[in-house]
This record gives structure tokens, sequence and C-alpha cells, in this order.
């Protein structure tokens, strides 16, 4: 009867958004056994895969190793990582400042792993940046702080900036 051990088939796999998909499962038995991998969940309605990862390839496959003697099944859970993307800004509570009122401007980007931030804006002494640098306070506006706001999110596949 077939078989599928961890070291020819981890359970776990990583991704990368953009490079070719490649599933492989090695299986032992006499005879060899062939190997099929498809993923859980999936109509026969949808369209064929791309023959590069995206993030659609992420999720749960059965591998099914079969010969004359029956079969065996192995999961494995892909993740796919991507660079930034959609990077959103947002002026809280609105891009029509006053002067000597606050304000704050946020930044989200999706990415995997989730990125981190970095600002170019006007030189300031009255900013606060959040702990995880995804928004910068203004407290007090001044003349100092009009201009423009860009916020850059990074991870170690990529860069993307929103103004």
């Amino acid at each position: 009867e077939p078989s599928i051990a961890e070291t020819g088939c981890p359970a776990r796999r990583l991704w990368v958004e953009g490079t070719p998909v490649e599933l492989a499962c090695a299986a032992s038995g006499n005879p060899p056994p062939r190997v099929t991998c498809d993923k859980l969940g999936d109509n026969q309605d949808t369209p064929p895969m791309s023959p590069n990862v995206t993030r659609a390839h992420a999720g749960t496959y059965q591998c099914r190793a079969t010969n004359t003697h029956g079969s065996a099944l192995r999961n494995v859970t892909v993740a796919v990582e991507y660079s930034p993307a959609a990077v959103t800004l947002r002026v809280v509570p609105s891009a029509n400042i006053s002067r000597g009122t606050s304000f704050s401007v946020e930044c989200r980007a999706e990415g995997l792993p989730p990125p981190t931030y970095g600002w170019a804006l006007p030189p300031a002494p009255n900013l606060r940046f959040a702990p995880d640098n995804r928004s910068v306070a203004v407290a007090a506006a001044a003349a100092a702080n009009r201009g423009l706001y860009t916020c850059t999110a990074s991870n170690r596949h990529g860069r993307r900036a929103g103004s």
C-alpha cells in the first residue's frame, strides 16, 4: 500500500506570488504510486488556475498516492506571501484642516508578511507617530504641516507607496 511521509510531502508550504506553481509530493510503495493533488473546496466550474502563484492558490490541498494496492491521503496547507498592495491613506477627521486643530493620517496596505510603514512628510515639531508607524498624528496644525504626506509599505517581497 502507498504511503506519503512528512519528509516527502510537508504539511505546510509557503509560496510567493508570481513564482511558478509547484506542488509535488513524494510517495513510496510497490508498484510506485501515482500522486495527484487537488485544492479542497474548489468547484469543477472554476476556471483553471494560473501557472504562476496568485493569492487564490492559498488554501488546503489533498494529495492522493494511488497504486494497485490502495491509496494514501495527505493534506497540505499552502500560504501565499505577496508584496504590499492597495496602499490607502485616510485623513481623520477630514482632509480640510483648520489652523490649530488636530488630525491624523492613517496608512493601510495589504501584504504578507504584514508590511512595515515609513513616511515622507512636511517636517514639523508637532508630529507623533503611532507605535506601529501606520499613522501620524498632528497636534495643533500649523502652516508647517501643509503639504504632501506619503506612506510607504514594505515587506521582503517589495514596497508600494501612497500619497
